[in-house]
């Protein structure tokens, strides 16, 4: 039988049918994996430049073009004491990604000069919108991951040491411009009865500190508090010593490498103790969060902020949930597990599993408070 295509009719369908449900699906899947394509060539793009963007922070590049203004290749190789050849070719990557303007099209030649908003976003440490953390990333995930790849067999832990500087600096960097503008002006309002207790005066222990800037920016915001910071990272206390004493708060502030799941049995009683973005990472969060139970004093108050992580499995998620899962698998669960009887959580941890923990660690309440941030969730324990 033979048909006519009558104007105005749309067989497409009715010719899809004939030829059966597969072909259909086939078409399905070819869309859809043309669109996985997509995005995973997105992602390498955006790995690549991250690269990139670290070389020119590493180097100084970026902070020498501020300083200079427009200049020229030949200009800034002189200026940085670095390779000229390299330099062409890292400017004209520069300015094809957007990141760098060009006055013409000789990249030996013409002038180059930072593209609005990377000085803020790259240059300045403090800003709210600073991203450089996010470049030593990338470095530092591939020193470590020929023993990531292994571990997936084996089930072995990667120590944070592998990951290499990087893994300190990007986790300061990431870290800093929220607890500078938040902590003091946002974050410590909106736990009842917080803001006056510091304001007294208290004793405060900030477990798991890293480079120390939570504890720095408590002390610079309440000059009658002490703060004490723990962590187990040897590189970590020292660039917290070192950023104390550049902020004027070393004589409160103080930095010790220890295990926290020990040092505080039997120790200082405090006033108030902070976990900021690590319950998550540790091997044995509970026997952490007895720690920290029974070294408070009378009265005192326990302060977790971890990963906004959802509450119920949402697949697939949204960009920040994805990151996090991705975080959780390259570089959390690897370092949480280079003890044996790890019982590490992982970046996704839900509301449910931080209740679970604090039930087995003793605290009796947890109430998630009222801080709004895409990033981060907040809890007070009470024992």
């Amino acid at each position: 039988m033979t048909t006519t295509n009558i104007p105005g009719t749309d067989t497409t369908g009715d010719a899809a049918n004939a030829a059966g449900p597969s072909t259909a699906a086939d078409g399905t899947a070819a869309e859809a994996a043309g669109a996985l394509m997509g995005r995973l060539f997105g992602a390498a793009l955006g790995a690549a430049e991250l690269f990139t963007v670290y070389l020119g922070e590493v180097h100084g590049i970026y902070r020498a073009i501020d300083e200079a203004g427009p200049i020229t290749a030949s200009e800034l190789a002189e200026r940085t004491g670095l390779d000229h050849r390299y330099l062409v070719e890292w400017l004209q990557s520069q300015a094809i990604s957007g990141l760098l303007t060009i006055d013409g099209s000789d990249v030996w030649t013409d002038r180059f000069d930072l593209a609005p908003g990377v000085r803020v976003a790259l240059l300045e440490p403090t800003s709210p919108v600073y991203a450089g953390g996010l470049a030593a990333i990338v470095p530092a995930v591939g020193r470590s991951f020929p023993q990531v790849v292994a571990a997936f067999k084996s089930g072995a832990g990667v120590p944070y040491a592998a990951y290499g500087e990087e893994a300190v600096a990007a986790q300061e960097m990431l870290n800093r411009p929220a607890y500078v503008n938040s902590l003091a002006a946002e974050w410590i309002p909106n736990v009842p009865g917080l803001h006056d207790l510091l304001t007294k005066g208290a004793r405060v222990a900030d477990l798991g500190t890293g480079a120390g800037w939570s504890a720095i920016e408590l002390a610079k915001a309440y000059p009658a508090v002490h703060v004490d910071g723990y962590d187990n990272d040897e590189d970590s206390i020292t660039r917290a010593r070192r950023n104390a004493a550049e902020q004027g708060v070393a004589d409160r502030v103080g930095f010790e490498v220890r295990d926290i799941t020990e040092v505080l049995a039997g120790g200082t009683q405090y006033d108030l103790i902070t976990f900021f973005e690590c319950v998550h990472d540790f091997a044995h969060p509970v026997e952490a969060l007895v720690a920290a139970r029974t070294a408070l004093a009378p009265g005192g108050r326990v302060l977790v902020m971890d990963e906004r992580a959802d509450e119920q499995l949402q697949a697939p998620g949204d960009e920040v949930q994805r990151f996090l899962a991705a975080a959780s698998t390259i570089w959390c669960t690897p370092q949480g597990r280079v003890d044996e009887d790890s019982d590490i959580v992982g970046a996704i941890m839900r509301p449910h599993q931080l209740r679970h923990l604090a039930e087995h660690a003793g605290f009796t309440k947890v109430d998630v408070l009222p801080i709004d941030h895409p990033f981060w969730r907040f809890y007070e324990l009470t024992p």
